[in-house]
């Protein structure tokens, strides 16, 4: 297969993800606005959105059991094709009116649906040999920041396009994702460059199922995959940060507005932090492949605790708490690159496939109960509180990193070069 093949699923891939993420990007825009209509005034107005989050943690599962039977393109466009019908359920809701457990069950559809567009780096991962997984799993994070720019673009044109009606505007939105995600969905059923690769393609079923061999016994990681120590503090670093950064991202506007700060400053404070989450990915993907996971995550974890000892200690709003959400944004990055590479690294398909599921449904479903104890724990201890049990929570991925580096998580392709001198 010639090397172009890859290359141009890889565009393809990426040209997917963009689309995608733009489209979620309108959905958690609108949402609140939605959810405010429904719930005025109430505490419980985030549920909706942490309800997304939780689809994509029960959705994750669902669509990666059917990649073994239908291969990754077949599967990510099914789940991005519900995700265009169930942007639909909200849409008509902003229009026409719907019950609220309809339109939740919308967000949660709209969640499971979406959970492909995650799953979509792993799958960029198999076109690039063990030493360019990191970039190439880099690359498709990258892609949320160019969506960032897209986003607003479109979002400021259906105001336009609604004029005066400022109702109409909201599901105009849904509807406009509902188009991104359905045309996500027809280019992934239809795109030749994916089909042609076979690492993308669907596994033939045996005519008999052969034992399963018995489990290695824990050890180092090998050139066939990561160690079972390795594989679990990869999850605990990508969960930890996610956890960290939840807790801290989701009050940070609210705690702006109430020190009598301004929308352009919270604009400028979360644009630092949403640059911190996807700027820098394609670089931190190449730190994972000439540095080795290890480093990286122990970097994403002396973020995270940086950003929370930041904001814990920053009075009003200024500079220090932009630099603490950029570091935030920073961290995660540093995190969920490097947990991604050691998770899409080595080891037979069917077990990758399970363990980057499990990863996935665990950082999702944290992502939504870290979003909604957020605002409890606002309550309870303030917003210094919620930054020192960040600082706290991201403790996890500096012991991970630890663990990573005693694993022998290393650059690609020194763990053999290593074991070949010893022989």
């Amino acid at each position: 297969m010639p090397l172009r093949a890859p290359l141009r699923a890889f565009v393809v891939l990426l040209g997917v993800a963009v689309l995608a993420s733009t489209g979620f990007l309108l959905v958690i825009t609108v949402t609140p606005v939605l959810s405010a209509r429904y719930l005025p005034g109430s505490v419980w107005i985030g549920v909706p959105s942490a309800l997304i989050t939780l689809g994509m943690a029960l959705g994750t599962p669902l669509i990666s059991r059917m990649i073994p039977r239908l291969g990754r393109p077949a599967a990510f466009g099914l789940g991005l094709g519900v995700a265009a019908a169930a942007a639909l359920v909200p849409a008509f809701a902003a229009w026409r009116g719907a019950p609220f457990l309809v339109y939740v069950g919308g967000a949660v559809l709209l969640g499971a649906g979406y959970a492909a567009y995650h799953l979509i780096r792993f799958a960029a991962a198999l076109l690039f040999p063990p030493r360019r997984q990191g970039r190439a799993i880099g690359f498709v994070v990258w892609m949320a920041a160019v969506s960032s720019f897209a986003g607003p673009v479109l979002l400021g044109g259906i105001g336009r396009l609604a004029g005066s009606s400022g109702n109409a505007s909201i599901p105009l939105a849904y509807l406009a994702a509902a188009l991104l995600f359905g045309a996500c969905a027809v280019i992934l059923f239809r795109s030749r460059s994916l089909r042609r690769v076979r690492a993308l393609r669907a596994r033939p079923r045996p005519a008999f199922r052969p034992p399963r061999p018995a489990l290695p016994p824990p050890g180092p990681a090998t050139a066939s995959g990561p160690s079972a120590p390795g594989l679990a503090a990869a999850v605990v670093a990508m969960v930890g940060a996610q956890a960290a950064m939840m807790l801290m991202m989701t009050m940070t506007p609210v705690v702006v507005m109430g020190r009598g700060g301004s929308l352009d400053a919270l604009a400028v404070i979360m644009g630092g932090h949403v640059f911190g989450m996807f700027g820098l990915a394609p670089v931190v993907g190449w730190l994972c492949d000439r540095l080795g996971p290890a480093i990286v995550v122990l970097g994403g974890g002396a973020a995270v605790v940086t950003a929370g000892l930041l904001g814990a200690l920053t009075p009003g709003v200024g500079v220090s708490l932009g630099v603490a959400l950029a570091l935030l944004g920073l961290g995660w990055s540093l995190a969920f690159v490097a947990a991604s590479t050691v998770l899409a690294r080595g080891g037979d398909p069917a077990g990758k496939l399970v363990r980057q599921r499990r990863a996935d449904s665990l950082n999702w479903a944290v992502a939504a109960s870290g979003s909604a104890a957020s605002g409890v724990l606002m309550a309870a201890v303030g917003y210094s509180g919620v930054a020192w049990t960040a600082a706290a929570v991201g403790l996890l991925p500096l012991g991970a990193g630890t663990l990573l580096w005693s694993a022998r998580i290393r650059p690609a392709g020194l763990a053999g070069l290593r074991g070949s001198a010893t022989r």
